[in-house]
């Protein structure tokens, strides 16, 4: 449930950039920030199923 709520604010965030046309900084920066944040989602689920 977790990763389709995730998809669907990814779809959300990317239609809006596009559809505002943000600037090329604000862009880079949500993406960075967004691909942290999955990175970090990623890891923690990991660890998370090697605890048990």
């Amino acid at each position: 449930m977790t990763r389709l709520i995730a998809i669907a604010a990814l779809v959300v965030i990317a239609f809006l950039l596009i559809r505002y046309r943000t600037n090329e900084k604000l862009q880079k920066w949500v993406v960075i920030g967004l691909v942290s944040g999955f990175i970090v989602y990623t890891a923690s689920l990991m660890l998370t199923e090697l605890m048990r």
